[in-house]
């Protein structure tokens, strides 16, 4: 009978075929798509979840930095309002040009010369009658004060300080914008970047008619503000001019100039877009975050306002590098289950067909035999039970195994995660009404932790699958998957230990790093950090497990022109001394109800004498810490030439 023929027979109104198993391919197909839609849907918006949160505090440290630069400049503009106060009111200066008597030069040029130790960034000291033309100006240098010569006085009639200055009413103070110094028509080179205090005096009060000036100098203080930093802040005017910027021939140039035009950050776009402030102060342009700060130049009216924006951005490959670790954090994970899943739907619908067809099989035998012979349709009916009884069984074991299984794989993550995604969307609702009954920052900061809490819960569900998977394909390290780079080891060290910050201040442990302040080595930057990492953790994880403070010590030593020593201590609570013998074979661990596989020492071991081509040794006592010792080389190229 063929196989045509059997599937006819067979089917009957008794043992018909449910259409799930009778049609695999297509049942596969109508399960599996509403699955990888919801894998999908969910996935993406934990990424951005994820992502956003990833990015906020690099928003954060950039506002705090802008934050800082305008409270010192802030002070500075206060410091400057009360010098030219109190020189103003200085009763020596007062008297010297008393109305009604000659002014007394002498005294007047005293006044300016002790009045010039005020304030390291005063540069020049002047009065002008009331035409606008200097009377007396002290210059005031590394030279010491130097008394300008009377024909080398100059009319600055047409200044718009001096015009300013002319109308302003008695006891009112004038900040002019911040502009390069000219004198004689000339700008003075190098450049030196100048703001002018002006108070009048006038009958008034008792005075000759005209305006006293200071000029302040301010180079120090803008570069005191980019010391120690790789992204250089950038400051422009209301008008458009660049007051500091990271190349210095772009100085008080306009940024529509064609040099200005051409710089990959700014373009003429986002800097219009900040100087009508129709930006946010912390926005995203391009590849990189970009946050800004506005400060007012003393208290000009509007019609002579002037402005400064305080300009800060991150490094160009910044939110790149953000989503690419963000997409392997969610997206593997994903993919892997789905596989996983696919493997059991599929396996699950073809256990099923089979054992329908044997079902239908048994009942065509049990047909045809009571056909044939009637006289053993007892012992036959007998048999169909039990054979009846076993397959039944048989069936329910085998199904029994598979919905466990598939319950298992489903339920535990995809529920989990699931559940988290909904505590989310309830938070967000809840910040949304707080937005429209006008949003505090409290419940910005709970809505943020609040976020951080069920996104991290979320993917540790959904990555929970793939978790043994993800470990085992780690043991075989591949020599080639990298290729070595220079790079500051200080600079690793101090990288992994900033990304494990959080974890040690949850338990309240304290990490120092003592080495060289740079050490720079041609080896796997990749691997190298991330063996810091694993060794790190685990003295979270194990040498401090139940305890809430602690210690961990890394010292660095580069032993000889090729070698380096890093040693890794903590006082936790050590290892036994069986335990030692085989710290670094797998899955050794004394947490595995805890969910540790007992992979990272030997991952770690794995990197250090077959990839970076060094060594790594332990020493322990139980309850008196944990030290491993990293002998790395300075240049892992030279090791495998010879």
């Amino acid at each position: 009978m063929g196989n045509g023929e059997f599937l006819a027979t067979t089917e009957s109104a008794s043992f018909r075929v449910p259409y799930v198993f009778r049609y695999v391919w297509r049942s596969l197909i109508l399960i599996y798509i509403p699955i990888l839609g919801l894998a999908g849907f969910f996935s993406y918006h934990i990424y951005w979840h994820i992502f956003e949160s990833n990015y906020q505090p690099y928003f954060e440290s950039q506002q705090s930095r802008l934050d800082n630069a305008v409270n010192t400049f802030s002070r500075e503009l206060g410091h400057i309002h009360q010098l030219i106060r109190l020189l103003r009111y200085n009763q020596q200066f007062e008297k010297a040009l008393q109305a009604g008597m000659s002014i007394d030069y002498q005294s007047l040029e005293n006044v300016f010369t002790d009045f010039s130790n005020a304030s390291s960034h005063i540069s020049q000291l002047r009065w002008l009658d009331e035409k606008g033309v200097e009377k007396l100006r002290m210059n005031i240098s590394d030279k010491g004060v130097i008394k300008v010569a009377p024909e080398a006085l100059q009319n600055k009639s047409k200044r718009q300080y001096v015009k300013a200055g002319m109308r302003l009413e008695p006891d009112e103070v004038y900040i002019s914008a911040i502009n390069p110094n000219i004198e004689n028509g000339q700008i003075v080179l190098p450049l030196e970047k100048t703001i002018r205090a002006v108070m009048r005096t006038g009958k008034q009060d008792g005075l000759h008619d005209g305006v006293l000036v200071i000029n302040f100098l301010l180079n120090d203080m803008f570069e005191s503000l980019n010391q120690k930093q790789d992204n250089k802040l950038r400051i422009i005017d209301n008008e458009g001019y660049w007051v500091m910027h990271p190349n210095p021939s772009m100085a008080f140039r306009s940024y529509t100039d064609y040099l200005v035009r051409t710089e990959r950050l700014l373009s003429q776009a986002v800097i219009k877009g900040i100087l009508d402030q129709r930006q946010l102060h912390n926005f995203i342009h391009g590849s990189r975050l970009i946050s800004y700060s506005v400060i007012d130049i003393g208290e000009n009216g509007p019609d002579n306002r002037h402005r400064l924006f305080f300009i800060d951005s991150s490094a160009p490959d910044l939110l790149g590098s953000l989503k690419y670790r963000v997409a392997l954090i969610v997206f593997i994970p994903t993919v892997l289950v789905l596989v996983v899943l696919l493997f059991l739907i599929g396996r699950f619908l073809y256990d099923g067909r089979k054992q329908y067809d044997l079902f239908r099989q048994l009942a065509v035998e049990k047909e045809a035999l009571a056909k044939s012979n009637q006289q053993l349709q007892l012992a036959y009916e007998q048999q169909q039970q039990m054979q009846d009884t076993l397959v039944e069984l048989r069936k329910l074991s085998s199904m029994g195994m598979m919905v466990a299984g598939l319950a298992h794989e489903l339920n535990t993550p995809l529920g989990g995660a699931a559940l988290t995604l909904s505590s989310l969307d309830s938070a967000r609702e809840q910040l949304q009404q707080a937005m429209s009954d006008g949003l505090r920052k409290s419940e910005l900061e709970d809505y943020l932790t609040h976020s951080a809490e069920t996104t991290a819960l979320a993917r540790k569900n959904i990555a929970k699958a793939a978790e043994l998977v993800k470990s085992f394909k780690r043991l075989a390290v591949d020599r080639h998957t990298d290729e070595p780079t220079e790079f500051d080891l200080m600079t690793v060290i101090n990288d992994v230990a900033t990304t494990s910050k959080h974890r040690l201040k949850q338990q309240h442990i304290h990490l120092d790093i003592v080495g060289p302040k740079q050490l720079v080595i041609q080896s796997y930057a990749g691997i190298v950090s991330q063996l810091f990492e694993n060794l790190i953790s685990n003295a979270i994880s194990h040498g401090f497990a139940g305890r809430n403070n602690g210690h961990i010590h890394i010292e660095v030593i580069q032993t000889s022109m090729n070698d380096i020593s890093v040693s890794v201590s903590d006082d936790g609570h050590g290892i036994d001394v069986e335990q030692l013998t085989t710290i670094f074979d797998p899955f050794v661990t004394g947490a595995r109800g805890a969910g540790h596989t007992g992979l990272g020492l030997h991952l770690c071991h794995q990197w250090v004498t077959q990839v970076l081509k060094g060594s790594i040794s332990v020493s322990s006592e139980p309850g008196q810490g944990t030290t491993f010792i990293v002998l790395l080389l300075v240049d892992v190229d030279s090791s495998s030439q010879s």
